[in-house]
């Protein structure tokens, strides 16, 4: 028998092969796990900030449908980064209480819990029966805001939810999370 025919016999890798495959995989992973990680970050961000506009576009829909003052107003005692309510304010205390009909609701996880968001007003906003923004009963007199930021793992990526006087909804990308 031939050593040709022998070699055909046996089919698999050398451990040679192995090792360069594995040496090639971990050099892959090393060059691309930190943009990975940066898209992930971004995915975050974009998905909280059409989750408000969502909850804003609600709000001013249901305030017109219903005729009455929608309220957007963070999770009793806690941040914006930590979810938000939409709810009919039918006393006009801006706070919601029992027998106030809550539209919608967001709550955010521990791994969003690193996005920071400020606001144009910390406390709440609302649309009017007319559908146009307002804050403690009274209409907004400029562009109303809600800025997404990611400050640890992408800190070049920035979301901007703006409320127009009208109560149109757009989002914009600053270039800085100031």
């Amino acid at each position: 028998m031939s050593k040709v025919g022998i070699m055909n016999k046996y089919k698999g890798f050398t451990l040679i092969e192995l090792m360069i495959t594995v040496a090639i995989m971990s050099i892959m992973l090393t060059v691309g796990l930190p943009s990975f990680q940066s898209i992930i970050a971004s995915s975050r961000l974009t998905s909280s900030a059409n989750a408000m506009v969502s909850a804003l576009q609600l709000a001013r829909s249901e305030a017109l449908k219903q005729h009455k003052t929608v309220i957007i107003a963070p999770k009793p005692n806690k941040a914006w980064s930590d979810g938000w309510d939409v709810f009919v304010d039918l006393n006009k205390d801006d706070i919601p209480q029992s027998g106030e009909q809550v539209l919608a609701s967001a709550v955010f996880d521990s791994v969003n819990s690193t996005m920071a968001i400020t606001a144009t007003y910390s406390d709440h906003i609302g649309y009017s029966a007319n559908g146009r923004p307002v804050h403690n009963g009274t209409q907004a007199n400029s562009n109303t805001w809600f800025l997404f930021c990611t400050p640890k793992s992408s800190p070049t990526d920035f979301r901007k939810v703006v409320i127009s006087l009208t109560g149109r909804v757009h989002v914009e990308i600053p270039t800085s999370c100031g």
